[in-house]
């Protein structure tokens, strides 16, 4: 492999010098990709269970190790999945923990901007921070060596993954982007329009198929279950039928739809939407009625489409929840209105009220599932997955009756239809309850199809198909990781499920075509430069097992703690500068200097430097000639402009210091109060105490200063510190 494969080290027989001995097992098929990623910009394309995370830390440990003086960006979409990487990489990496830091949604941009400063060889964010940094300027993604995007799948239009590859592309020599995604989607410009915003040169695909990768895999049994509706469903399905069916026929009579009504599909509806929203847009504002009326159909339509969908896939129980919240929202939104005010309404809410104890068959059927493999693996951790939350609390009411079955809800963050979502903390929780054994039956909708570190399932069950490709990997690859599992997809016959499954399968296979087409039309990304010089790690640099000391163990601190400590001691850096700045008067000090005094007192330069921007920022303190920094209420006295009301000041006590109150005049002037130029009472003198006092500004070694001669009227007093 070049430039990968070095001298094996013996005390680990590894050909990676910086992954850990038997952390992870490297498969040949890995190997292969690794190799070739580490030469251009690649999309690696591979299901849950075929270690996409191990190939991004082999890319990464062979440029950390080749390129000691640059860095590795990770970067993945949601808090949770940043950390889950980064506790990957600490246990896995031979590097000191300190070289490897989490930045996230919860980080303070001071503490972002000291990271990005500082020497961390390996940093994971979410693409929004590292976005927002580049756009600040704070970052530059010069002298980073690879960028990986996980979940990359996401980077299409204007999600922040496009922005960072387009500064990286720019800023870096020599830029290598490491894409992941179990699939990019069945569709040919979608697919191209994620390799176009990673500036891909090559696509790596594999599947369980490959002859390379089936000697590593476990497999995965897929069984179907099917079922038939109950007469009372096939009543409600009619209704909406005829409710579906007349507005469809509105449409094509129109020339809105081309396809026949009995032939339409939900797509079909879809790009007709988007091409009378076009429509809209084009049309002076008194020709837009017809327009507006076709939309008006068009949505309806999709609402009755999605009423069937939720009967005949999830059942009585769901489409009840969803009618509800079509009466409660009726008044709002034209298209409901349509549908309340339909004749045949009326009939379709007495059957469905009749019928609301009628269960969907595949629940009943569900249930078999869960209890025949509890009772033959007692031990077994199971998956349900259901696409709506209403189905998903309706499943746990019901598995929850059985009795070896300790079942959860677990769904995503957003509270939706008066459903409170589930904090991250709460999210964790749950998945720890499940990994520890304490649960063993988690109902999840997709929240847990992409990323999630969901420990290994012995049985999955799709509780219905989905036309989507990517789920339907996402949900397959949650099995079958570390020993054989199965999966069980629950189906009614005659309805959309059986459309979903097959629709599913077709955009697998249409996906490698895609893929394997796309493959040959890919050029090189120009660069700025040559390829960097190799300049590999050390004896001295590398932290291997076999030297004793901390860093050789991998140690895991909360990135959120780790930024709050750093914020605390920039606070209390600042309060420590501004008392020894108040000292030097207009000389001030010089930068470097302070920082280099600052260091023998223990305190890094990054937090120093943050120290003085936080004063700086704030207007405490000023840069002077000289590289040096002084109080910012260093001024000439002719700067003060004369009091005409003799003399009297709005006085606001900013902070106090031992011997020394910093003080706020007329709202502008920031100076300096000693004991011996107060003359009040001393209740006046806490933090946020503003009153009014006669006075006089001078000067003391050039640092502005002012003495109260008589208060006169407290204006407002606040909390004491």
């Amino acid at each position: 492999m070049i430039g990968l494969l070095t001298e094996t080290d013996p005390s680990t027989g590894t050909q990676f010098p910086l992954v850990r001995s038997h952390t992870i097992e490297t498969r040949l098929y890995q190997q292969t990709v690794v190799e070739k990623a580490i030469q251009k910009n690649t999309l690696v394309v591979m299901p849950t269970a075929l270690g996409k995370t191990i190939i991004s830390e082999l890319a990464a440990a062979h440029f950390l190790y080749n390129y000691r003086q640059m860095r590795v960006l990770v970067m993945a979409p949601t808090r949770p999945l940043v950390l889950q990487h980064y506790e990957t990489y600490v246990r896995t990496l031979r590097l000191p923990s300190e070289d490897m830091i989490a930045l996230t949604g919860k980080t303070p941009p001071a503490y972002r901007k000291a990271v990005w400063d500082e020497s961390g060889r390996i940093i994971f964010a979410t693409p929004q921070i590292v976005r927002n940094d580049t756009e600040s300027g704070i970052l530059s993604l010069e002298n980073f060596s690879l960028l990986v995007f996980d979940e990359c799948h996401r980077a299409r239009k204007d999600y922040a993954y496009t922005a960072v590859a387009r500064q990286y592309i720019k800023q870096a020599r020599w830029p290598i982007i490491l894409g992941m995604t179990a699939s990019p989607g069945a569709d040919r410009e979608k697919i191209t329009e994620i390799c176009r915003a990673l500036f891909i040169e090559q696509i790596e695909y594999r599947s369980e198929d490959d002859t390379d990768v089936v000697p590593y895999l476990h497999p995965v049994e897929v069984e179907w279950k099917r079922t038939d509706l109950p007469i009372e469903y096939k009543q409600i399905s009619r209704i909406l039928h005829v409710m579906l069916d007349e507005r469809l026929g509105w449409l094509s009579r129109s020339g809105v739809i081309r396809t026949r009504p009995e032939n339409t599909t939900r797509r079909d509806l879809i790009k007709a939407g988007e091409l009378l929203r076009q429509q809209l847009k084009r049309t002076i504002k008194e020709w837009r009625g017809p327009i507006f009326n076709s939309i008006l159909v068009q949505s309806a339509s999709l609402t009755l489409f999605h009423a069937l969908e939720l009967l005949e896939t999830q059942g009585i129980f769901t489409l009840a929840r969803f009618i509800e919240r079509i009466q409660q929202t009726g008044d709002e939104k034209r298209s409901y209105k349509s549908i309340l005010s339909d004749p045949q309404y009326v009939e379709l809410k007495r059957i469905l009220n009749q019928n609301l104890d009628i269960e969907h068959p595949k629940l009943p059927l569900l249930r078999e599932t869960i209890e025949a493999q509890l009772m033959q693996h007692p031990n077994s951790k199971i998956l349900v997955f259901t696409q709506y939350r209403d189905t998903a609390s309706h499943i746990v009411d019901q598995l929850r009756q059985c009795p070896l079955a300790s079942v959860e809800r677990f769904v995503g963050q957003a509270s939706k239809n008066n459903d409170i979502g589930l904090t991250q903390d709460e999210q964790t929780g749950i998945l720890q309850n499940f990994r520890d054994g304490k649960t063993n039956l988690l109902v999840a909708t997709c929240i847990a199809e992409e990323g999630l570190d969901i420990p290994n399932v012995d049985l999955v069950v799709f509780y219905e198909p989905i036309p989507s490709e990517i789920r339907y990997i996402q949900r397959k690859g949650r099995t079958g990781r570390r020993t054989a599992g199965k999966a069980i997809i629950l189906a009614a016959n005659d309805t959309f499920d059986i459309a979903y499954l097959h629709a599913s399968q077709r955009r697998v296979e249409r996906m490698r075509r895609i893929v394997e087409s796309l493959n040959l039309t890919m050029k090189p990304v120009p660069r700025h430069g040559p390829r960097p010089e190799p300049n590999p790690m050390n004896d001295e640099i590398l932290c291997f097992e076999k030297r004793v000391g901390s860093d050789c163990r991998p140690r895991l601190t909360e990135p959120e703690e780790s930024a709050k400590r750093f914020i605390r001691d920039v606070e209390k850096t600042s309060r420590y500068l501004w008392t020894k700045l108040l000292k030097t008067g207009i000389e001030g000090l010089h930068t470097q200097h302070l920082i280099e005094d600052l260091s023998k007192e223990g305190i890094t330069s990054h937090v120093a430097q943050a120290a003085i921007e936080k004063l700086e920022k704030t207007g405490q303190i000023a840069r002077v000639e000289d590289g040096r920094i002084a109080m910012a209420a260093v001024m000439p006295m002719k700067n003060i402009p004369v009091k005409t009301d003799e003399g009297v000041y709005i006085v606001e006590i900013e902070n106090i210091f031992p011997g020394v109150a910093v003080v706020i005049i007329d709202g502008i002037w920031r100076a300096r109060l000693t004991p011996k130029d107060f003359e009040g009472p001393s209740s006046l003198l806490k933090k946020r105490t503003r009153f009014r006092a006669r006075g006089r500004f001078y000067h003391d070694r050039g640092v502005l200063c002012f003495a109260v001669e008589e208060t006169l009227q407290e204006i407002e007093r606040s909390e004491t510190v």
